[in-house]
């Protein structure tokens, strides 16, 4: 049954609304059904609240689940809502349903995106529903630390998923979780119990990186309640995370070596960038390379091991968006130099771990992703890729300790519907570039897609911002103007770490 009942709404985080949270896509669902769906369809009313940064009247609440929806016993999960209605004294009757990244990250984090943000233009005319998702935020949130701290630098530079902060962390969750029940399809059966509860009959879902997965898991699982689907930074079921991150990376290192050699600043900066970056890599030949750091509380410099597939991860995570990507050519010349401040600077500057509840992240990934990846499969995606395979195996090995759900194979198969789509890809996307959204275009009758040359993952443009309105307001993909996206840019090539982004400056 679901229930709702008030609860605090607690601190949001402006700092990454502009940009989706990066990490790459996962997988999705299961055809069937999962679960038990609530007896009581009764409407019930959320309790006025404030939401830090955010002006607009707001309510929150918590519907409850059962943890386990196929058998409906035992533990219950409180899934954190937070709903602002929309500014029009008219509004439309079917909101906007907000699904964030990671997996991990909590969607009530984004609710600062209602003021100023790219949220804004959809609230005017319709209400924005945020649902933390089973296991982020405050929906039993499965955090813990998988060496994200760079207060313990070998760590954090250190071999990929720790394999003792790995099993420290089932330990952990499994006192208060059944690990196996945090999958996609299940929460978005979830979803579904929240839109009963607040009495939407169909909802619009607008979402972005691993969220667009599970926007097409609610459209396959319960499309009859959908009437649009904006998406952006779009992955498929059948990425099967974390095995086409070595490919998609490896696109976005192409064109951001296109783009500085057609760039003069940067071609007079960093003339030959490729080369660099090759001689860096040859460097970890014969493994791991020792290199002098800053500590970030003290500034007293620290040797420490650095590996290469550590390095390698910091700089893929870096080329998602241009916002990060503009520093890359730095940080791969002053590496071939000997000088690795630059990378340990951006590194923990951009630390997506630390904003994921790293428990779900495993749970999904383990379930949705990795069980599906041959050793063909990634030999392939890997080869000629400056990432490799390790990526791939340090997460085979992680999941290996981790609980995982057993999927069907359909569970990869793309998703097939009539409702109208509209999908943003960014061709510098270093997570999910436009082959992933070609791909699900096929099964979309009402589909379209909108290639981006210089967009990375990410959605701080007012160009898109207008798009997805326009889209939301008509319903339609067929007639939303699009000319604008031609006007969207890297931003430039940084030559040096700017004074506010050094270590020891304050966030």
């Amino acid at each position: 049954m679901a229930r709702l009942s008030a609860v605090w709404c607690g601190t949001d985080r402006r700092s990454c609304v502009a940009i989706a949270v990066a990490v790459a896509a996962a997988a999705s669902l299961s055809a069937a059904a999962t679960g038990v769906g609530p007896a009581d369809r009764t409407r019930i009313d959320l309790k006025p609240c404030t939401v830090p940064g955010v002006d607009a009247p707001a309510r929150c609440g918590t519907v409850t689940v059962f943890e386990n929806r196929r058998t409906a016993q035992g533990r219950t999960i409180d899934l954190r809502v937070v709903l602002i209605p929309a500014s029009s004294k008219t509004p439309a009757p079917d909101p906007v349903f907000w699904l964030h990244g990671g997996p991990g990250a909590a969607a009530t984090t984004t609710a600062t995106a209602v003021k100023g943000g790219f949220l804004e233009p959809l609230h005017r005319d319709r209400d924005l529903v945020f649902v933390d998702q089973r296991g982020t935020g405050t929906s039993n949130g499965l955090t813990c630390d998988l060496g994200d701290d760079p207060a313990d630098l070998a760590r954090f530079f250190g071999p990929l998923f720790p394999m003792d902060a790995v099993r420290k962390c089932r330990t952990e969750l499994e006192s208060r979780a059944d690990l196996k029940q945090y999958t996609t399809p299940i929460a978005m059966d979830d979803l579904d119990d929240v839109r009963q509860a607040l009495g939407y009959e169909t909802i619009n879902l607008v979402a972005a990186s691993y969220g667009t997965i599970a926007a097409q898991a609610y459209l396959r699982q319960h499309g009859d309640h959908v009437r649009s689907v904006f998406l952006i930074g779009v992955a498929t079921p059948g990425v099967k995370q974390p095995l086409l991150f070595a490919r998609a990376s490896q696109h976005a290192l192409d064109r951001l070596f296109e783009d500085c050699a057609a760039d003069a600043t940067c071609r007079g900066a960093f003339p030959h960038l490729e080369a660099e970056f090759n001689a860096v890599l040859a460097q970890f030949t014969s493994g791991a390379r020792r290199v002098d750091l800053l500590d970030p509380s003290t500034r007293a410099r620290r040797s420490i091991l650095l590996t290469r597939d550590n390095y390698v991860e910091r700089l893929r995570l870096l080329l998602y968006t241009t916002t990060f990507a503009r520093f890359v050519p730095l940080i791969v010349h002053a590496a071939y130099r000997g000088d690795f401040i630059p990378f340990e600077t951006l590194s923990i500057r951009y630390n997506p771990g630390t904003l994921l509840a790293r428990g779900m992240y495993l749970s999904v990934t383990c379930s949705e992703g990795v069980p599906f990846i041959t050793d063909d499969e990634l030999g392939g995606e890997a080869r000629g890729t400056y990432v490799g395979e390790g990526r791939v195996r340090w997460h085979r090995a992680a999941c290996a300790e981790w609980p995982h759900e057993t999927v069907p194979r359909d569970f990869i198969d793309p998703i097939t519907s009539s409702k109208p789509v509209l999908m943003i890809s960014g061709d510098v996307d270093g997570s999910s570039p436009p082959w992933f959204a070609e791909r699900a275009l096929r099964y979309l009758s009402h589909g379209r897609q909108i290639g981006v040359r210089y967009l990375g993952h990410q959605i701080d443009s007012p160009c898109l911002w207008q798009i997805m309105a326009d889209f939301v307001a008509a319903g339609s993909a067929d007639r939303v103007a699009v000319t604008c996206t031609a006007d969207i840019r890297r931003p430039p090539f940084a030559t040096e770490i700017p004074a506010q982004m050094s270590l020891g400056k304050e966030d």
